[in-house]
C-alpha cells in the first residue's frame, strides 16, 4: 500500500473514531452526552485505568517534600499535609485514563486533557494479536498502559504503528474476553 494512502486511512480511521467517543460521556462512557445530536454506535469497550506507576510514586514522594516545604515556610503542619493530599488526589484524578475501543479503533484518553493523542491511537485493523498475560519474547517489548488495580488481569496488544513497523502494549482489563471479543471479535488465546 501507498505510504501516504496508509497515513490517510490511518487518520480517517482517527477521525472516526473521536466521532464515535466524543458522543460519549468520560465518566460513564455508556451514557450519550447531552449536546450529542446524532446517536453513534455504542462503544465496544470502555473502562478507567488508575494513572501509571511512575505518576503514583511521583506523587508519593512529592507529597511529604512538599509538606515538608510548607511546614519549614511557617505553615501549619495539618493545614500543610491536608494541601498536599488533596493537591495529590486531584493530579491522581486527573492522569486517569480511559480505555475505549470504538468501531474504528482503540485509544487511551486521559481525564485530565480529555484528549486522545496521536500516540494512544490504534486502529483495529493494525492489530494483529491480542493475550492474556505478559507478551511472548518473539513480540516487540511491551509499553504498559496506565496502572493495575485489584481484579483486572493482564493484556498483551500487538500491533502495527504508522509506518508498518510492529509495535506491542499491555494493559490491565477487568474483562478480558470483552476485551477481546471488542478487539479481535473473538476470544483472546493465553
Amino acid at each position: 500500500m501507498d505510504p501516504s494512502a496508509a497515513r490517510r486511512r490511518w487518520w480517517g480511521e482517527r477521525d472516526a473514531h473521536l466521532r464515535q467517543i466524543h458522543a460519549f460521556s468520560f465518566v460513564v462512557p455508556s451514557r450519550l452526552k447531552r449536546s450529542t445530536t446524532q446517536r453513534p454506535a455504542n462503544l465496544r469497550f470502555a473502562q478507567h485505568l488508575p494513572a501509571s506507576r511512575l505518576v503514583r510514586l511521583l506523587l508519593l514522594a512529592a507529597a511529604p517534600a512538599y509538606t515538608a516545604l510548607q511546614v519549614s515556610q511557617g505553615s501549619e503542619l495539618g493545614r500543610a499535609i491536608s494541601f498536599a493530599l488533596i493537591l495529590a488526589a486531584v493530579i491522581f484524578v486527573a492522569s486517569t485514563l480511559r480505555l475505549t475501543v470504538s468501531n474504528s479503533g482503540i485509544s487511551f484518553d486521559i481525564a485530565g486533557v480529555r484528549q486522545v493523542s496521536s500516540f494512544a491511537f490504534v486502529p483495529l485493523y493494525a492489530v494483529r494479536d491480542a493475550r492474556l498475560g505478559t507478551a511472548p519474547r518473539d513480540w516487540p517489548k511491551a509499553r504498559l498502559r496506565g496502572g493495575w488495580w485489584p481484579g483486572r488481569r493482564r493484556i498483551s496488544v500487538l500491533h502495527l504503528d504508522e509506518s508498518g513497523a510492529a509495535r506491542a502494549f499491555q494493559v490491565w482489563v477487568a474483562d478480558p474476553q470483552a476485551f477481546g471479543l471488542a478487539v479481535l471479535g473473538r476470544q483472546m488465546s493465553d
